[in-house]
């Protein structure tokens, strides 16, 4: 009876475990990669600008003056892409 008794405290512990704090990581996780995601873009959007901006030298991509091209550029530099206006990386498809 002792025996069984651990054990159900143990599953017990472990399902407590997986159900809150463990569950809880891994959605932190998933908004600090998409949180570094934006930066990035932020960055390399800005660098496309001041290149641009700096005697009409084209960025990276040969960027024109629209801020969407330095976004398109910018995505596949970086391999993200924009879905529900966050920036994924293509890894996670």
């Amino acid at each position: 009876m002792a025996k069984l008794a651990f054990f159900l405290a143990i599953i017990g512990i472990a399902y407590w475990y997986w159900s809150g704090p463990y569950q809880k990581s891994t959605e932190t996780l998933e908004a600090d990669r998409l949180q570094d995601n934006a930066v990035i873009m932020q960055r390399c959007i800005k660098e496309e600008g001041r290149m641009q901006a700096a005697g009409g030298v084209a960025g990276v991509g040969d960027v024109g003056s629209t801020g969407v091209d330095a976004e398109r550029v910018c995505a596949e530099k970086n391999k993200l892409y924009l879905q529900d206006g966050k920036w994924y990386s293509n890894k996670d498809r």
